[in-house]
């Protein structure tokens, strides 16, 4: 049977704790636990991890401010999420709350199905995190399996890391609806991009293999998430901006090339620092990354997925020009409108 998520209430009011159990309680899905204080709440803690905290602010001895400290002092604690729920009002009560470590706040007196439905949301982002976690560490271990691979053959590594790029590549295919294509129009793309940009060949023959690694961290994310045909939920889409951080840790090894890693980190950014999950800009991302961003781009616009037709070609010229400056490098943005010729034969090329 699957276990229950705990839901620990901790209201020094036993009205508001008898209240607050029958609420949660309805639906059957939840483990309610109740204390009457923060000690008690925190000798509980330390027996039993609870996945969500609803913490009344105002109690004797030790208010709801003291208890959340302890909490996220102690690095066994800090991560469960705690919901403030209390009659205290006032922006300085509510920053100081999140300023605490607090993931949202509540005042009474409370709607009840929207209780309901923040205490979900704030259960599944921690569920969901949990899975995350888990992945990353089943990820780690076969990374360290990986290298110790590469490490036993250092005296024929170029052949080795097109390998392992090539492996890396398939895994992602294999968990997303990406395609070989996508991958090899990218990569070429990106070769383009980097010759007329006067790169050396060794940094385009690089950029070209590395390329095809950019969405690699996609294989920690959810099925349900990376697959999900309509819009993401604010939720989801925090979620799945950790692909990129989940792909460098995968490249993060002295053995693998940095740009692979720079490619993987950072090809979400934007140029004017409105990307993620770093947020920097201009020139302070690295080349190969605003040159993939660009690629990985067009080529989403221009091609035929399954939920999508292509964009006219009109429209595209229309997407990159309002992205020069804000969203892309400008000189790229420049590379782009004079070489569309180049860019539609490698799309010939390598057709779906």
């Amino acid at each position: 049977m699957k276990k229950k998520p705990i839901i620990l209430v901790v209201d020094d009011v036993a009205t508001n704790r008898q209240y607050l159990a029958m609420i949660l309680g309805e639906s059957e899905v939840y483990d309610i636990r109740l204390a009457s204080n923060g000690k008690d709440a925190l000798e509980f803690v330390a027996r039993e991890k609870p996945d969500l905290i609803l913490l009344d602010i105002m109690m004797p001895e030790m208010d709801g401010y003291e208890v959340a400290s302890r909490l996220k002092e102690d690095s066994q604690t800090n991560d469960i999420p705690i919901l403030f729920i209390t009659a205290v009002t006032g922006t300085e009560n509510i920053v100081k709350a999140f300023d605490l470590g607090g993931v949202d706040y509540i005042n009474k007196p409370f709607n009840k199905q929207e209780l309901m439905s923040r205490v979900s949301a704030h259960l599944n982002l921690r569920l969901a995190r949990i899975e995350l976690e888990e992945k990353n560490l089943i990820l780690k271990s076969r990374e360290l399996q990986l290298m110790e691979l590469v490490d036993e053959k250092t005296k024929r590594l170029d052949g080795t890391v097109f390998a392992l790029v090539n492996a890396l590549e398939n895994a992602n295919l294999f968990n997303d609806t990406d395609t070989g294509d996508h991958i090899a129009r990218v990569g070429a793309y990106a070769a383009h991009f980097a010759r007329e940009y006067g790169c050396d060949e060794d940094y385009i023959k690089r950029i070209k293999l590395y390329s095809s690694l950019h969405d690699v961290g996609k294989v920690g994310i959810p099925d349900k998430i990376l697959k999900k045909p309509g819009k993401y939920t604010p939720e989801e889409f925090i979620q799945m901006q950790e692909h990129v951080v989940i792909g460098s840790r995968m490249l993060d090894n002295p053995a693998i090339d940095i740009m692979a890693k720079n490619i993987t980190l950072y090809h979400h950014e934007k140029w004017d620092g409105s990307g993620y999950v770093r947020g920097i800009s201009g020139e302070d991302i690295p080349l190969e990354a605003r040159i993939v961003a660009i690629s990985d781009v067009y080529d989403a616009l221009s091609t035929k997925r399954p939920y999508k037709e292509p964009f006219p070609e009109e429209q595209i010229d229309k997407i990159i020009l309002e992205g020069k400056g804000s969203h892309f490098d400008p000189r790229l943005v420049d590379i782009f409108f004079r070489s569309k010729k180049a860019l539609l034969e490698i799309q010939k090329r390598f057709s779906e």
